[in-house]
């Protein structure tokens, strides 16, 4: 038997949530445990040997999009503070800075975490992705002071740019070409909410969007105004 253990703060339960629900999808039958001490939240899972593999891919993919979206997010938060954008385009904004460089930062996370059995996120991300962070902050550091509606558009619009991708969207849930159900704006934000629908659309980095079901005001206002010509509304 082999064990895979993965430990935050516990005040980042919500990123512990995505590591464990990555690892249950892996469908590789494995025990699993959640322990709370001294501050921080560990999730272990043991299984036969022959499973590992499989279960390290699936921890290192979902610890480096714990990185690339929750704590880029919040590492971009603190910088970027654009006049000219109501609070919801600035969610739209930083979602869209997000994408834009989702695949890449994961690529560079994941090539860092070497295999290992024993991951603790936040101290990985201290000491050993300091260049990542640096990158961001260099990143939020050319984004312009004040910031208009028409530019969120542009840079949402060359975000999208030659992505092939589509996505889902059925009442407040997004799901992949896959079927499978969309959970990275959880890193951000726990529960649901319009608001998180709409990061999800943007973090999928897709295309193309969707609608299985009828949308909402605010969801067709928002599909309108930065997918026009890139969704498709239910004939209803």
């Amino acid at each position: 038997m082999v064990e895979i253990s993965v430990s935050e703060r516990d005040s980042h339960c919500r990123y512990i949530a995505h590591v464990a629900g990555a690892l249950a999808a892996a469908k590789a039958p494995a025990a699993s445990r959640v322990r709370f001490a001294d501050g921080r939240v560990c999730f272990a899972v043991e299984a036969e040997r022959d499973k590992l593999p499989r279960l390290r891919a699936a921890a290192e993919a979902a610890i480096a999009e714990v990185i690339c979206v929750g704590y880029k997010y919040e590492v971009l938060r603190g910088l970027v503070h654009p006049a000219g954008l109501t609070p919801q385009e600035k969610e739209v904004l930083l979602a869209a800075v997000i994408a834009a460089d989702l695949e890449e930062d994961k690529k560079y996370a994941r090539a860092r975490l070497a295999e290992e059995s024993e991951h603790c996120i936040d101290g990985f991300f201290r000491f050993r992705l300091r260049p990542l962070s640096e990158k961001w902050k260099d990143v939020a550091a050319v984004i312009p002071s004040f910031f208009t509606g028409r530019q969120l558009r542009e840079f949402l619009d060359f975000v999208l740019r030659g992505s092939g991708g589509r996505v889902f969207l059925k009442g407040e849930d997004v799901y992949d070409s896959h079927c499978r159900r969309l959970r990275r704006a959880h890193l951000i934000e726990e529960g649901r909410s319009e608001l998180n629908t709409l990061r999800e659309i943007v973090l999928s980095g897709a295309g193309r969007v969707e609608c299985l079901s009828a949308v909402t005001a605010g969801q067709e206002a928002f599909l309108k105004n930065y997918y026009a010509g890139r969704v498709c509304f239910p004939c209803l």
